[in-house]
């Protein structure tokens, strides 16, 4: 794989962000054509991706902070994400 080389195309105007603390953040519907997701944060954070999404500390996915992580996502899904020590945003777009 080259370093100009993408796992996927992601789906340009796509992009949601959400703000997370110690109570989740949920994001806006993805498009209807997702079939992934790629998701960002700016601190160590819990994910869930799903249709109705609602993250948990120590239970969902663990994402550290500035490490993109891909997620197979649903049609029209959303991401959550729960903070584990600091406040932060996630960014997602659909692939």
């Amino acid at each position: 794989m080259s370093p100009n080389d993408t796992i996927a195309t992601p789906i340009y105007g796509s992009g949601v962000t959400v703000a997370y603390t110690a109570t989740a953040g949920t994001t806006a519907a993805l498009p209807s054509t997702t079939n992934a997701v790629r998701v960002i944060s700016t601190t160590d954070c819990f994910v869930r991706v799903g249709i109705a999404p609602t993250a948990v500390v120590d239970v969902d996915t663990y994402v550290a902070a500035y490490t993109p992580e891909y997620f197979t996502c649903p049609p029209n899904g959303k991401v959550s994400a729960v903070k584990v020590s600091s406040d932060g945003t996630i960014y997602a777009i659909a692939i």
